[in-house]
């Protein structure tokens, strides 16, 4: 039994509140920290939650914390736990530069701790299928990821490459697929925000001659994630919001009806049925498992700063980019 303590209980920290509840054979829970008693009276609330006055004193009752602060504050908060010794989940991105990613990696590594990095996606039933299946194909053309949603005036701290489009930089490029990147491009425009990118494409050629676009927006009213993977002999779409996951493949397939003309079917789809699983219930789940049996945790940190690494690569690439004009 672990005992575990949450820092930051907005929307994202309160999920973690709920979900290290139901966990009652991996966690004992014993608090929240936030310095918005708005924040404090709903976990309260609806979960019964201890407050803690300040996020020292609750960190001196833990071994573990869930860090869902402010992205900007993840630095910050990290060394925090580094320096009270404790096993740690950091929503992500790890940090907000490559730099202060590396250096809770180190950290944490020096003190022996473990230090995972909520890159959920890596959870999502289509994804850990989709995975599976690129294992056993061959000749990717292009894949192409898509996650838009509406703006959302809560994220004010970061742009939308930091906010969402570092899900699928984790995905396509270190997790599905990593073949090396030789090159990068991109554009963005700036629509909502004051000073950040709301609508930015990226595309990676890759050493194999094929290509990846990652389009993420916080401007469009619908919410999409998507990932599409053209290959030479098939077409493989995962939606990973409604947990899709179908495979069009080619055939040569003939019946000889004995009349003409003959009937003649030239692809075949298959529908992948997936398990009903809650990503992030799997995902401490794997937090609680990697700190017990003293593993490294599918969501590592280094792979964490790794999606940090081409988060800041297009981050260069957009850094002028304009403003939508009205």
């Amino acid at each position: 039994m672990l005992k575990i303590g949450v820092l930051g209980v907005g929307n994202m920290g309160r999920n973690h509140v709920r979900n290290i509840c139901e966990l009652q054979n991996l966690y004992e829970f014993v608090g929240v920290y936030d310095p918005s008693p708005e924040n404090i009276a709903i976990a309260k609330e609806r979960f019964n939650a201890t407050p803690f006055e300040s996020a020292e004193e609750l960190l001196q009752k833990t071994d573990a914390v869930v860090l869902a602060v402010p992205s900007s504050l993840h630095r910050e908060y990290g060394l925090l736990a580094v320096k009270h010794h404790q096993h740690t989940l950091i929503e992500k991105p790890i940090a907000l530069t490559e730099t202060d990613g590396t250096l809770l990696c180190e950290e944490f590594n020096r003190i022996g701790k473990t230090l995972m990095v909520g890159h959920i996606e890596r959870f999502n039933p289509a994804v850990i299928e989709l995975k599976k299946i690129l294992e056993n194909e061959s000749g990717i053309v292009a894949i192409d990821a898509k996650r838009c949603s509406p703006f959302d005036k809560r994220i004010g701290d970061t742009n939308v490459i930091f906010d969402l489009m570092i899900h699928d930089l984790d995905i396509v490029l270190n997790y599905l697929w990593p073949d090396p990147v030789l090159n990068a491009n991109a554009s963005a425009v700036v629509v909502h925000s004051k000073n950040y990118s709301d609508y930015v494409q990226a595309m990676f050629q890759h050493k194999s001659g094929a290509i990846s676009t990652i389009l993420a927006s916080r401007s469009t009213e619908e919410k999409i994630r998507t990932i599409d993977i053209h290959t030479k002999a098939s077409f493989i779409q995962a939606d990973l919001l409604h947990k899709t996951l179908q495979i069009t493949r080619k055939t040569s397939f003939a019946l000889d009806v004995g009349y003409t003309p003959m009937y003649k079917q030239e692809n075949i789809v298959e529908k992948i049925m997936l398990p009903n699983v809650e990503p992030l219930k799997a995902e401490l789940i794997e937090f609680a498992q990697a700190i017990n049996n003293g593993r490294l945790a599918l969501t590592n940190g280094h792979d964490a700063t790794k999606a940090l690494h081409y988060a800041e690569r297009v981050h260069q690439l957009t850094d002028k980019c304009p403003r939508l004009v009205e």
